[in-house]
């Protein structure tokens, strides 16, 4: 869900916000018009962007016991789609974070004279959301390599994988939907690192393996102009108990003995 406040409403939308925040009994419009001296040429504009605020928020229209008026009161706020759009007070918090330094490449602000952009660690067009723990400060070339390496990835296939919090789901799910194909190696780190960055995401592999998980994973090798590269083949599929970080440890620890 968005925060209503990173929702622009324009300067008279947010304005009356405002006063109906302070009068939680309600207002009419004239009332909200009088208190912020709108004249009445501009009544139609004026209320048109009152009902904009409807968007983002509850507002009720009651009728006023003591004179009879229509009057709005504000609720609570409405569930928004996540629009992608970062708000400047998010934008500024997920800035500030990074101390002026790029969360990619670590170049400075300062020494390299490099700008930052808030940016989407999960792309929305791949269900990450517009929050504090998705977005990360890189700059600008950064972002512009961030974009054309994401773009060699389906969307489609993201959207299926990224929601997992295991990295184990990912893998696995992500070689399901390459099925019987080889998926390269490189393919399968990102996966891996989507969500939690520097995993040993090769022993996360291995661990599908176990008996208490029993996926097949098949591996090969290939030579192309970059020069040998792995890939990993998924044999079979069985759905991953719900507590299967737990049985790999389990199984581990059985191991050692």
């Amino acid at each position: 869900m968005s925060d209503p406040d990173s929702i622009s409403l324009g300067h008279v939308a947010s304005a009356a916000l405002e006063l109906l925040r302070k009068h939680p009994e309600g207002l009419s419009m004239a009332e909200m018009r009088d208190m912020l001296d709108m004249g009445a040429d501009s009544q139609e504009h004026f209320n048109r962007r009152v009902r904009d605020i409807r968007k983002v928020y509850e507002m009720p229209l009651r009728r006023r016991e003591s004179d009879g008026a229509s009057i709005y009161v504000l609720g609570n706020p409405k569930p928004q789609a996540d629009s992608g759009q970062v708000s400047e007070r998010l934008r500024a918090a997920v800035i500030h974070l990074a101390h002026g330094r790029c969360q990619m490449c670590g170049r400075t602000v300062a020494g390299d004279g490099v700008k930052l952009q808030a940016d989407h660690k999960v792309p929305q067009s791949w269900g990450g959301p517009t929050t504090m723990e998705n977005l990360w400060a890189i700059c600008e070339a950064c972002n512009r390599g961030k974009r054309n390496y994401f773009s060699s990835f389906s969307a489609d296939e993201m959207k299926q994988v990224v929601h997992f919090e295991s990295v184990h789901e990912r893998i696995a799910n992500f070689l399901r939907l390459h099925m019987p194909e080889p998926v390269p190696a490189w393919a399968i780190e990102f996966v891996a690192n989507v969500r939690d960055q520097q995993l040993d995401w090769r022993k996360r592999l291995r661990e599908l393996r176990y008996a208490p998980i029993g996926l097949e994973i098949e591996v090969s090798k290939k030579r192309d102009d970059k020069g040998v590269q792995s890939f990993y083949t998924l044999k079979n599929w069985r759905d991953l108990p719900p507590d299967h970080v737990r049985l790999i440890k389990d199984f581990e620890r059985r191991k050692d003995r």
